[in-house]
């Protein structure tokens, strides 16, 4: 989502919608087709795999998209006294995009380790350089100065890969008719503070992965929900009505947890917090087939008939917020895993 084209504009409006719902699916648009099974544990025998992000690690650093949608600049996060990993001249595959949230994290920099980026109020991005977790915290307390939250400017800050770098020969891996996409991931919750005011008040933490037909312009925000403030949510969809065809689709929070022995969320506003990982496993290709099986029965897909007319062209994970928050989210290997079976 960092790349603020027309396509970003209706996300923002489908965002709206999905945000203003009642969690646990109480909302409109809910989804009740049966649920896939949890992923178990399977040997890789007789598939051939592929990993669909690029630098897993972050590594070669983040490029810095500014609030009007330039990328501003670069960034290398490394130990103190060590030297950043050569990056064998290639730029940095992950950008960092913080629509409404004050300062720029490259152009108001702030003093700090040589492995944190922060504007010094607001957002703070922190490399481990032993584990290659990424911390993103965002501080909307001081944006929003005790007034109470509206529905427009949502506070963001989100990383990003978006297109994914897809070699020649390489798009089957990419395809929504591979025939596994394990999405794993390690997160934990470091801190949260929140102000209650009057208003809207929504902290999200979130990944999306977008949904492209080959031919034509068929779009999906396909969701993946990690965290969310109020509760557990339910399957959802919702489409833009602008008449762009853009849609939002979210799995259920249940599912992102189905191999974890809980979610993030104890009750609304109370979530685990400190040094637990929890361990994300989710095979997203049922959650997959269900959209086509939807968009198809809703007339939304104009171009796209079959699962291998739909590939991921782009990911994007962090923060979506309204409201005063102090909140810290950690991840590391973040992974989407792609199958394809040699039998």
């Amino acid at each position: 989502m960092a790349a603020r084209s027309s396509l970003t504009v209706c996300f923002g409006c489908l965002m709206l919608a999905l945000a203003l719902a009642l969690p646990a699916g109480c909302g409109s648009n809910v989804v009740t087709d049966k649920i896939p099974a949890a992923v178990t544990d399977e040997p890789d025998e007789g598939y051939e795999t592929m990993q669909l992000f690029d630098d897993v690690g972050f590594e070669r650093g983040f490029t810095v998209v500014g609030q009007d949608t330039s990328k501003v600049g670069s960034v290398r996060l490394y130990a103190e006294g060590a030297a950043p990993v050569p990056d064998g001249g290639q730029t940095p595959a992950w950008l960092v995009a913080q629509w409404n949230s004050g300062p720029c994290l490259f152009r108001d920099r702030a003093a700090s380790a040589p492995n944190v980026l922060t504007d010094g109020a607001i957002k703070t991005v922190t490399l481990d350089p032993a584990t290659r977790a990424v911390a993103l915290r965002l501080n909307t307390i001081p944006l929003y100065n005790g007034a109470p939250g509206k529905t427009e400017n949502w506070p963001h800050l989100l990383l990003e890969q978006s297109p994914l770098d897809i070699a020649d020969g390489a798009l089957k891996y990419y395809s929504c008719s591979a025939d596994k996409l394990i999405l794993s991931l390690d997160i934990r919750m470091n801190s949260y503070r929140f102000v209650g005011i009057d208003g809207v008040n929504a902290a999200q933490f979130l990944s999306y992965y977008y949904v492209k037909s080959k031919t034509g312009d068929d779009f999906v925000w396909f969701g993946v929900p990690l965290f969310d403030n109020r509760g557990e949510t339910g399957l959802y969809w919702a489409l833009d009505t602008a008449g762009s065809n853009r849609m939002i689709y979210s799995i259920p929070s249940a599912e992102t947890y189905k191999n974890s022995p809980h979610s993030l969320v104890k009750a609304p506003n109370e979530p685990y917090t400190g040094q637990e990982w929890l361990h994300v496993k989710v095979d997203l290709k049922p959650h997959l087939e269900a959209l086509l099986a939807l968009g198809l029965r809703e007339g939304i897909f104009r171009y796209a008939k079959t699962a291998d007319d739909l590939y991921i062209s782009g990911v994007n994970i962090g923060w979506e917020t309204i409201g005063s928050f102090d909140i810290e989210m950690e991840i590391k290997n973040f992974s989407l895993l792609s199958y394809i079976s040699v039998s």
